[in-house]
């Protein structure tokens, strides 16, 4: 019960008035890269910085996500240029079964602050699999809406391919755009990687996590 108050909340919370947008809904520039559709352990903290020397109208984001509960995160973040905050919050409204097709099916609503401050609201699922031990692949879709434009659907596409755990390729579709990338993780709490944002900027980022204790 609380789990749906919670989502139904998030719906209505992000229908605050917004101004136009320039770039889609879930552009790893404007979310703070958190539009992956895999909700954060409980009690885990991840900061993040993006860095994209050459972007036209945002050059960096400094962000920061918390699992709240099992099935819920929220995040904040700072875009360096405009100098504007950005957040969202992501819930989980069915877990994923790992031994069958069920994918996990995520409901959130993250701030679009490129060229403008845009709200959306999204529906993503998401599905891992395992084909080798070495080898770990994460598919998402779903689509989203931009607060108040209600009469225009985005669609949202996502892939993710993880080799001996460390190795990671990535490709997203934000609605408008495609952004591809790879990743590196010395270290479980650290997280390497260089992306084309909209396939044309290159960019960085770099990310730390931490789990807490309870």
């Amino acid at each position: 019960m609380i789990r749906f108050i919670i989502l139904i909340a998030l719906v209505l919370f992000s229908t605050a008035p917004a101004l136009a947008q320039e770039c889609g809904p879930s552009c790893p520039v404007c979310s703070g890269n958190s539009g992956s559709g895999v909700v954060l352990e409980r009690n885990t903290l991840l900061v993040s910085g993006l860095l994209i020397p050459t972007g036209e109208e945002e050059r960096g984001v400094i962000s920061a996500r918390y699992g709240v509960l099992k099935w819920l995160d929220a995040g904040v973040g700072y875009t360096v240029v405009t100098r504007k905050p950005v957040w969202s919050v992501r819930a989980r409204a069915i877990e994923e079964r790992k031994d069958g097709w069920v994918p996990a099916l995520v409901v959130g609503t993250g701030s679009v602050q490129m060229g403008g401050s845009d709200q959306s609201v999204y529906l993503q699922a998401s599905k891992g699999f395992d084909p080798s031990p070495n080898l770990g692949l994460r598919v998402s879709a779903g689509a989203s809406m931009l607060i108040p434009e209600v009469n225009r659907i985005y669609g949202l596409a996502g892939a993710t391919a993880t080799v001996f755990e460390r190795f990671s390729f990535f490709v997203s579709y934000d609605g408008l755009n495609f952004h591809e990338g790879a990743s590196v993780s010395p270290v479980d709490w650290l997280s390497i990687s260089a992306m084309m944002v909209e396939s044309k900027d290159l960019a960085a980022a770099v990310s730390f996590t931490h789990a807490f204790g309870g």
